[in-house]
């Protein structure tokens, strides 16, 4: 995984790979403008916010960077988050399905949320990830061609 040593693409072949979509930017963006909008008329208040907006940028950009949507031959890795980074490692065989949705400006831009359904009916949701039905598409194969795998075996058995 970028940046680290503990890489799953090292043990296993990475069949596909996204990110968090530079949508996160948005907010620090808007509160970045908003403050220096209002510079004239509010100093104080204005330069708070700016300092926000820089300091809410840069965890933004880091998170941008480390976080990432890993497809390998066994299992799907997530990394997300900063400065507290979570990690979710799901074997396909844990898993039941997967599914995304595309707000407006998700289809213009190409993000959108991402839920994984487990085999325990517990769903997990990802959002702002970038080209979701990519993942989902590839993520929905690599679960069938992994359960088919299991009952072909199990069926020799």
């Amino acid at each position: 995984m970028t940046g680290s040593g503990d890489s799953p693409d090292k043990a296993e072949n990475v069949v596909y790979r996204t990110t968090v979509h530079w949508a996160a930017l948005f907010g620090p963006a808007m509160l970045f403008i908003v403050g220096g909008v209002s510079v004239r008329t509010r100093t104080i208040p204005a330069l708070i916010m700016l300092a926000v907006a820089v300091g809410w940028g840069i965890l933004s950009i880091r998170n941008l960077r480390m976080s990432e949507f890993v497809l390998t031959d066994s299992k799907l890795v997530v990394r997300i988050g900063f400065p507290f980074t979570r990690l979710y490692e799901m074997p396909y065989t844990e898993l039941a399905g997967a599914d995304f949705f595309k707000p407006a400006l998700g289809v213009m831009m190409g993000f959108g949320k991402v839920m994984v359904l487990r085999k325990d009916n517990k769903t997990v949701v990802f959002r702002l990830v970038a080209k979701p039905e990519d993942l989902v598409e590839k993520l929905k194969k690599e679960i069938i061609r992994t359960h088919e795998a299991l009952q072909a075996q199990n069926a020799v058995s």
